[in-house]
C-alpha cells in the first residue's frame, strides 16, 4: 500500500466518513487528523495534533512501521481521550515522496465493521430471497398457464360440442401433469423454507439437533426413496459406513433431506441407462485428502468461522454414480435455483439448491466433482457437533 502525498493534508481527506486518517511523523507525532478520527476518539478539532500516536496507540512501533506487515489491516485498541479503549482495524503505511518518512494511518472502528457486516448479510439474504421468489414466480407460471390454457380450450369444445374422448383424456394428462409439477416445486420449498413464528421470528421448521448415527439417517433416506427407485430397475445400491463413525451430533431430518436430494440427483443423473450409486459416511483426513480439505476452508472462511477444522471435529458423506458425469461448464451453476440439465422439466432445479442452502445454514459444505472412472460425486462435509 502506497500513498501518494501531493500537498500537507488535502482537504478531501478531513471530510472522509467512517475511517480514521492519522498523517504522522517519523517520530509519531500527529501531524494531522481528519474528521472521523476525531471523533472517533473523542478529540475536538485540531487537538490530535498535540499528541504522539504513541499516546493513542501502545502496539505502535516506529522501527517497524514502513515494513510490508504493517500494510495489512489488523486488530488493534486505541486509547479515547475518556481513556476508553476503541476496538478498531489499523492499516500504518508509507507516504510516497515525503522525504521526512511520514506516514499514514487509518482505522475503523471494529463495532462499524461488523454492523455494515450484519447490513451486507441482511442485504445479501434479501437479494437471494428475491432471486428465488421471482425464479418461484417464473417456474410456476409454465405449468399454471399450460393448465387454464387446456381449461379454457376443454370448455370452448364442451360448448361447441366438438369434445371427443382421446382429446379430453389428452387435455386432462396434460393438466394433471402440470398440477404435479407445481405440487413438486412447493413441496421442496416447504421443506426448505423457514417457519415465522407469532412474533415475527423467523425460525427454522422442526429443526431439532440430537444424537443421531450414519445409519439411521442412510436409512430414512432409503425409505423416503424406495418407491421411486423401485421404478428404476436397473439402479442399485452400495454402502460405505466407517465402523469408527458410530453417533454424530446434527439435524437428522434435514441432513436426510439433503442425503435424499443428492440420491434423487444420482439416480436421474444415471437414466435412461442405469447404473450404481454409491453412498458413504466417514471421518474426513484433512491431511490426505487435499481437495476436501480446500473445500472445508473455503466454507469455514466463507461462513467467518474456524472452529471445526480439526479432523475429529468433522464427518462427511458422500453420494458417486456412475453417469455421464457433469459438464465443466456448468459447474459454477448446478447448486443455482430453479437450474436443471434434466429435459422436459423433468426436475424441479430446486434439489441441489436446497441442499446446499441447508448445509451451509449448518456451517458445512456441498461440493461436485467428475469422477476418474465417470460419473460424479457429490460430497458434504459438516461439524460433527452443531
Amino acid at each position: 500500500m502506497e500513498i501518494v502525498q501531493t500537498e500537507p493534508f488535502p482537504d478531501l481527506l478531513r471530510h472522509l466518513g467512517l475511517e480514521g486518517i492519522l498523517v504522522l511523523a517519523e517520530n509519531g507525532k500527529i501531524l494531522s487528523a481528519n474528521r472521523a478520527a476525531e471523533s472517533l476518539l473523542g478529540y475536538g478539532a485540531g487537538q490530535l495534533t498535540n499528541l504522539s500516536i504513541i499516546d493513542l496507540y501502545e502496539g505502535y512501533h516506529p522501527s517497524g512501521r514502513a515494513t510490508a506487515d504493517w500494510a495489512r489491516s489488523r486488530a488493534a485498541d486505541l486509547v479515547r481521550r475518556d481513556g476508553e479503549p476503541l476496538p478498531v482495524s489499523v492499516v500504518v503505511a508509507p507516504m510516497e515522496g515525503s522525504a521526512a518518512g511520514e506516514q499514514l494511518m487509518s482505522f475503523v472502528s471494529r463495532a462499524e465493521l461488523n454492523r455494515l457486516n450484519e447490513s451486507l448479510l441482511h442485504a445479501q439474504r434479501l437479494a437471494g430471497i428475491g432471486t428465488l421468489t421471482a425464479s418461484v414466480a417464473h417456474e410456476l407460471t409454465n405449468p399454471i398457464s399450460i393448465i387454464t390454457a387446456s381449461c379454457a380450450n376443454l370448455m370452448d369444445e364442451l360448448n361447441e360440442g366438438t369434445l371427443g374422448r382421446d382429446e379430453m383424456m389428452q387435455a386432462i394428462e396434460l393438466i394433471e401433469q402440470s398440477a404435479f409439477r407445481c405440487a413438486r416445486i412447493v413441496d421442496m420449498l416447504r421443506n426448505y423454507a423457514p417457519h415465522v413464528g407469532p412474533d415475527g421470528d423467523v425460525e427454522e421448521a422442526d429443526n431439532v439437533i440430537a444424537v443421531t448415527s450414519p445409519a439411521a439417517i442412510l436409512q430414512d433416506a432409503l425409505t423416503m426413496v424406495e418407491q421411486q427407485f423401485r421404478k428404476q430397475a436397473r439402479v442399485t445400491m452400495e454402502a460405505d459406513l466407517q465402523p469408527q463413525l458410530t453417533t454424530i451430533f446434527c439435524d437428522h431430518h434435514r441432513i436426510a433431506q439433503v442425503l435424499i436430494n443428492l440420491l434423487l440427483n444420482a439416480r436421474d443423473a444415471m437414466q435412461p441407462e442405469g447404473g450404481v450409486i454409491r453412498v458413504r459416511f466417514w471421518t474426513p483426513d484433512l491431511a490426505a485428502e487435499p481437495v476436501l480439505a480446500a473445500q472445508v476452508r473455503s466454507a469455514l472462511i466463507a461462513a467467518d468461522n474456524r472452529r471445526h477444522v480439526a479432523t475429529a471435529d468433522l464427518f462427511a458423506f458422500s453420494v458417486a454414480d456412475t453417469g455421464t458425469g457433469l459438464d465443466p461448464a456448468i459447474m459454477d451453476r448446478l447448486f443455482e435455483p430453479f437450474f436443471t440439465t434434466k429435459a422436459n422439466h423433468q426436475g424441479t432445479g430446486l434439489g441441489l439448491f436446497i441442499a446446499r442452502s441447508i448445509v451451509t445454514q449448518y456451517g458445512g459444505c456441498l461440493y461436485a466433482e467428475n469422477n476418474p472412472t465417470g460419473g460424479a460425486t457429490f460430497t458434504v462435509v459438516l461439524p460433527r457437533k452443531q
